[in-house]
């Protein structure tokens, strides 16, 4: 009876950490280039503690680990010309302030004061594009390259190439909050290349990747884990009835 105690423990404490990525995708329903977190779970394998050897007795379960599901969003027409949605593979590589890289699908950039590309928050665009004040009409070809139009001649000048980066297990990457990602050993290293090459998804100008939560299934994953935190409750109170009548026995 202690073992039906300890099992029902177990997964009270798994689904309610599933419950929690559930709360967390729904509310981040409407946050743009928001990827929902999928939960993974393993069973509780009992072991001989004299050989070490592995029972096939089950003990209970665990949320073995959250990965990110990097699935397209949809995408939000925008018609600014610094909004970029990728659609494939594909991040955007952004230094931070400290200088470190970091990873995003969030491509609602402006020129900042140096003329760089920058998010909201002052990360910069890593590829080398500089957009001086008096060019206007930016346009981005289908290899990357972003071109305008100064102001007054027509000129046209080449402003800089945006390059994606991919990795071999983008699921395992490292979330950091704010859509910034990083890698992890298990991720593996980032692998850079051009737009519409093989392994990279296309970007689209003038859109923003909205949130790739689907509603109706977190609510029926909702549902499941509320029926079997429930289960679990249910199994942890006969336990402990049950516990309680031994002892009245014993008196």
């Amino acid at each position: 009876m202690i073992d039906a105690i300890s099992i029902a423990n177990s997964g009270l404490a798994a689904h309610q950490k599933w419950l929690d990525t559930i709360s967390s995708n729904i509310s981040n329903m409407q946050t743009m280039g928001y990827k929902k977190e999928t939960a993974q779970f393993s069973n509780l394998i009992a072991t001989n503690n004299i050989n070490n050897t592995v029972s096939q007795q089950g003990i209970g379960v665990s949320l073995e680990n959250t990965y990110t599901d990097f699935k397209n969003g949809d995408v939000q027409t925008t018609n600014q010309p610094y909004d970029f949605a990728i659609q494939g593979k594909g991040f955007f590589e952004i230094e931070q302030p400290d200088g470190s890289l970091a990873y995003t699908r969030i491509g609602q950039f402006h020129v900042n004061s140096d003329g760089q590309l920058a998010l909201a928050n002052g990360q910069v665009l890593t590829t080398d594009i500089r957009i001086p004040p008096d060019v206007e009409r930016v346009k981005l070809s289908a290899n990357g390259i972003l071109s305008g139009k100064v102001i007054g001649t027509g000129e046209e000048l080449e402003l800089g190439k945006i390059e994606l980066v991919n990795f071999n297990n983008d699921s395992q990457l490292k979330k950091m909050g704010n859509g910034l990602y990083l890698p992890t050993q298990l991720s593996g290293e980032p692998q850079y290349g051009e737009m519409n090459t093989e392994g990279m998804g296309t970007v689209l100008q003038g859109h923003l990747e909205m949130s790739n939560v689907d509603l109706v299934s977190e609510i029926s994953n909702l549902i499941m884990a509320q029926r079997a935190y429930q289960l679990n409750a249910r199994v942890l109170q006969a336990g402990d009835q049950i516990m309680e009548t031994i002892n009245n026995l014993r008196r």
